[in-house]
């Protein structure tokens, strides 16, 4: 009864039920088209993948495993020829010719699975088989199939086959817990996809079929003949002639993964701190010379380990290009026993004596010197800082270039002293110095010997932009990665001015190798060319460095002990240089010097024997082309009028002496201090003669007198307002007011006055005695005792 009202109801309702069944039907397509329009995800997966370094030329340096335990390198732009057309074969030989589904693999498929009673094929495209590897693979059934063939037609319609490909390549599994061509290619055969064989690419190509059953290690005769197989459908086709088909079959399979290679571990950490996490990185290091470079520091460091110095870290750097060619953070073999992980070339460390190229520079530019001007080595005292040389031993008086060059700690704290602190610390943070995190009043005069700290990086930096300066019009900034590949390049801070022609005598002053102040423990390196470098070693024996420059190179190294543990002999002569020279030997020579900036340089009249700027009493002069700020660097003061007898062997003056009997020589005095020590180095230096007997009298009468402190008497040192310890203003009268005098206290020169004889010392407590010598060798000395503060 109910059928029968049904079939009426039909007959009288037909145009109806047809509207709503099209309108049915319509609503649908338009939700399915809706769907189909927005099936597939912005970004077709969020899988993490791993860190990879590359160097200049693509070559593998290191890399880090993804997040969830995964060999998996970012996508590849194109897929290399060789492994594309071994897939195709193997995978999908209708690949260019469907859009996703293929008809003909689907009708096979289900053929082969009827006859053998099993589903043997699944009659997938690779667009397919990349539907399903982006929902993770799910289990095999007939709605999931159906889903995958909706989805491929989809991904066809967005991307282009070569896209495909690349998304196939990049995230199909290969096996053990290898995702992808690129991290296939180098766990099986250790190298890049592009330079993979014949029979390499048709290995890989047949992986991704079955992964989890088959791949190198596991079922290695089934592999074999898969990919046998492969090669001989390749040689069928005319893909492979007779000679490189057998060529192929006889390349033996690879047995298990293989370890990647690690030879910038320090390098790849320190840039996925930096943002480059999960990403692939085309770095500016040269792999050629990282090999070379690692292997220098090997060599070095077996030797080292004998005196139990663990660590080492070694930076080369493109005076042209600002890239970084070699980064070797720490000795490969340190171990974590030895801190091994410590990045060396991040890490603040003592700067010793690295700086004073920076000073040297500096003082030539504010025209403090000339690079011969002499600089008084003697002993010395800036308030409770006494500062000694290497050797413990004093010159007296060292031109500016030999100091540097020798790295006399006392001619250097002088020109400190006389530049400023606070100036070298300011235009230490201007060209990089990042660990200067302190006021300058906390290094103090230290600064200039190790009284900071400075990062190896910092310092290769501060270095090639001197360099530079020299051989480029405009500065480029020291890099480690790619921009062309990456977008990503630090810019440079502002850069402090440097004069030209300064830079390029601070690097003649670096030149020599010779250094005699290391006790005799010095050696001199051979070599053919030419390189400015500069070492250093820190209070304690704690780390060693040295840094060389040519016109095409830096070299930068550190040796030590991570732990900052100081060793017998780690100083930057006998630990840094030789390990520093190696590496030059293993880099192509410049082939010329630093080109002259003869536009920055002047040529003047030089005294020969003080260094400084000729007066009319210096019997001996030179021309020599100078930097141009040298014009403000003061005159020689040495040289003067000498009033002797008739014979010559007494000085007089007119009070003792007529006029007509003497004789006016031009002599070369150093003060008291200095000639003690300079004449002993010097044996041609003619010492001042005395003064006539009956002139000495007189010339006593108008000698100083010390008006404070008393002779025996005690002194208090106050304390400022703000804490710190004030000093004590000590003062003498001279009644000659052109007069020098020298001041000493302990033996130590503290400094000369002229005029107005004052000199503010803080003095430490206890007996000290203050000497006092005037330029005609008058001499007060007083003793005292500080009592407290």
């Amino acid at each position: 009864m109910i059928w029968k009202k049904y079939r009426e109801w039909r007959k009288t309702n037909r145009a109806g039920i047809k509207t709503w069944r099209r309108r049915i039907l319509l609503s649908g397509f338009i939700l399915f088209a809706a769907w189909y329009a927005v099936c597939l995800p912005d970004q077709l997966f969020h899988d993490s993948t791993s860190t990879v370094l590359l160097d200049k030329d693509g070559n593998l340096l290191g890399a880090k495993i993804a997040e969830d335990g995964q060999w998996r390198f970012s996508a590849t732009q194109k897929v290399p020829a060789k492994f594309e057309t071994c897939l195709i074969e193997f995978e999908d030989r209708n690949f260019h010719a469907h859009y996703g589904i293929s008809l003909k693999g689907i009708g096979r498929a289900v053929m082969q699975n009827f006859q053998n009673k099993r589903i043997v094929s699944g009659g997938s495209t690779i667009t397919m088989q990349l539907a399903r590897i982006m929902r993770r693979n799910p289990p095999r059934t007939i709605p999931e199939k159906a889903l995958e063939m909706i989805l491929a037609t989809r991904l066809e319609l967005r991307y282009s086959k070569s896209e495909i490909l690349g998304f196939y390549s990049a995230h199909a599994p290969f096996g053990n817990n290898v995702v992808g061509l690129e991290a296939a290619s180098w766990r099986y055969f250790g190298r890049s996809a592009d330079k993979l064989s014949w029979a390499e690419s048709a290995t890989l190509a047949v992986l991704p079929n079955a992964p989890g059953l088959i791949y190198p290690g596991k079922n290695h005769k089934r592999l074999l003949e898969k990919r046998n197989r492969l090669l001989k459908r390749l040689y069928e086709i005319h893909r492979l002639d007779e000679t490189d088909y057998q060529l192929a079959l006889s390349e033996p399979l690879p047995d298990k993964p293989l370890s990647l290679p690690q030879l910038s571990p320090h390098l790849l950490a320190r840039l996925m701190k930096e943002g480059y996490k999960g990403k692939t990185i085309h770095s500016t290091i040269d792999i050629n010379l990282q090999k070379k470079t690692l292997a220098v520091l090997k060599a070095h460091s077996e030797q080292l380990q004998d005196n139990r110095i663990y660590n080492g870290a070694i930076l080369i750097t493109s005076v042209k290009t600002g890239k970084i060619l070699a980064y070797v953070g720490n000795t490969a073999d340190a171990g974590q026993e030895h801190d091994g992980h410590v990045d060396c070339i991040v890490a603040p460390r003592s700067t010793g004596s690295i700086l004073k190229p920076f000073l040297y520079e500096r003082c030539l530019q504010d025209g403090i010197i000339t690079p011969s001007m002499l600089i008084p080595d003697i002993p010395s005292q800036y308030g409770s800082f006494n500062p000694k040389n290497f050797s413990q031993q004093y010159d007296g008086a060292v031109p500016a270039n030999q100091a540097l060059s020798r790295s006399l700690n006392i001619p250097m704290v002088r020109l400190l002293n006389e530049y400023g602190p606070e100036k070298f610390h300011r235009d230490l943070k201007i060209i990089g110095l990042t660990t200067l995190s302190k006021p300058a009043s906390h290094y103090g005069l230290s600064l200039i010997l190790g009284g900071a700290e400075a990062r190896l990086w910092d310092l290769n930096q501060a270095y090639t932009r001197m360099a530079q300066a020299l051989v480029l019009d405009k500065e480029k900034p020291v890099c480690l990665v790619e921009q062309e590949k990456t977008g990503k390049r630090k810019t440079s801070k502002a850069a402090l001015p440097m004069d030209k022609a300064c830079i390029y005598k601070t690097f003649d002053a670096m030149v020599e190798v010779n250094r005699p102040d290391e006790d005799g423990n010095w050696r001199v390196f051979s070599s053919s060319q030419k390189i400015a470098w500069k070492t250093g070693t820190s209070f304690g024996f704690r780390d060693a460095w040295a840094i060389g420059v040519t016109p095409d190179y830096v070299v930068s190294v550190w040796i030590g002990n991570a732990d900052g543990e100081g060793r017998p002999g780690l100083t930057g002569i006998k630990a840094a240089a030789p390990v520093l020279f190696s590496v030059f030997s293993q880099l192509p020579h410049a082939a010329h010097w630093f080109k002259t900036p003869a536009a920055s340089m002047v040529t003047i009249d030089i005294c020969h024997e003080s260094g400084q700027r000729a007066t009319e009493f210096c019997e001996k002069t030179d021309k020599v082309p100078v930097p141009a700020t040298c014009l403000e660097a003061p005159a020689c003061p040495y040289h003067r009028l000498v009033h002797l007898s008739k014979d010559g062997h007494y000085r007089v003056d007119s009070d003792c002496e007529n006029v007509f009997n003497m004789k006016h020589e031009k002599w070369f005095v150093l003060p008291p201090l200095v000639e003690k020590y300079y004449k002993f180095n010097h044996p041609n230096y003619k010492v001042l003669p005395d003064f006539k007997p009956e002139c000495l009298s007189r010339v006593s009468d108008r000698a100083m007198v010390l008006l404070y402190p008393k002779p025996n008497s005690e002194v208090y040192v106050p304390v400022e307002i703000d804490g710190n310890i004030g000093r004590v203003v000590f003062e003498a009268t001279h009644r000659n007011i052109q007069t020098r005098v020298f001041w000493h206290m302990d033996d130590a020169y503290l400094g000369e006055t002229r005029e107005i004889h004052q000199m503010a010392l803080n003095p430490g407590i206890g007996k000290h005695r203050l000497t006092l010598v005037d330029e005609n060798g008058i001499t007060v000395t007083t003793k005292f005792e500080v009592t407290g503060k």
